[in-house]
């Protein structure tokens, strides 16, 4: 009778059961997850960083777009090859004492007047005027008869204008405009007299012009004259 096998020791049986080999798989598959998850975790990263980026670009986006639209525009125009801004007509593209010294030294230019050159000096202040505001004060100068007075008593005008004092502003038939109330004093001199000083108020309508037709941009439109008392 043959004696059986002896059996294997209880080492090579844990042997046999430890052999790395048999968790391979297992080690693989765990590693792949964890490289799934890492890789996850990076492109949720990833896209909050883009979306991030992506809402701070449009908030940007959208300032420089509402920026451009509610910026003030500007044209230009040339003339003998000189850039000359121009202004929209029905805004105001002057500050109000500059008008007020404009309307100011137009009656300074418009009522000193001698004799010998009336015509010139008349005609040299024209483009301060509109056509239907150059009429007005031709009306004005002759109306008072200081027209005459210099013309045919051979004598000198001379002006002195007091501050002027705003009475309305606005568009009118299109254009900005304003009214301006001025204290005058006229006074004619002669060779062998003096008339005594005329005391009156002007109402000076002043508009925006076209700076290609008035290169100060301001016109006189009407002119109207009251006795001061």
């Amino acid at each position: 009778m043959q004696n059986p096998h002896p059996a294997a020791p209880p080492e090579e049986a844990a042997v046999v059961l430890s052999d790395p080999e048999a968790y391979t798989h297992a080690v693989q598959a765990q590693h792949a997850r964890s490289l799934g998850a890492e890789f996850a975790r990076r492109c949720l990263s990833n896209l909050m960083l883009s979306l991030s980026g992506n809402v701070i670009q449009m908030v940007v986006i959208g300032g420089l777009v509402w920026v451009l639209m509610h910026m003030p525009v500007n044209y230009f125009a040339t003339e003998n090859g000189r850039i000359k801004q121009v202004y929209p007509m029905d805004r105001p593209a002057w500050s109000e004492g500059d008008v007020r010294q404009f309307g100011a030294d137009t009656l300074s230019a418009a009522f000193t007047l001698d004799f010998v050159h009336y015509r010139n000096q008349m005609t040299a202040v024209s483009p301060r005027f509109s056509a239907a505001g150059f009429e007005g004060y031709v009306q004005a100068v002759t109306r008072s008869n200081v027209l005459s007075l210099v013309r045919d008593k051979r004598m000198n005008l001379t002006v002195s204008v007091e501050p002027g004092v705003i009475t309305r502003r606005g568009v009118i038939d299109d254009r900005y405009a304003w009214e301006f109330q001025y204290p005058v004093t006229l006074r004619l001199q002669g060779q062998n007299s003096d008339s005594p000083p005329l005391r009156f108020i002007f109402t000076l309508r002043i508009q925006q012009a076209d700076v290609r037709l008035k290169p100060q941009g301001l016109e006189v439109t009407q002119t109207i004259t009251s006795n001061a008392g």
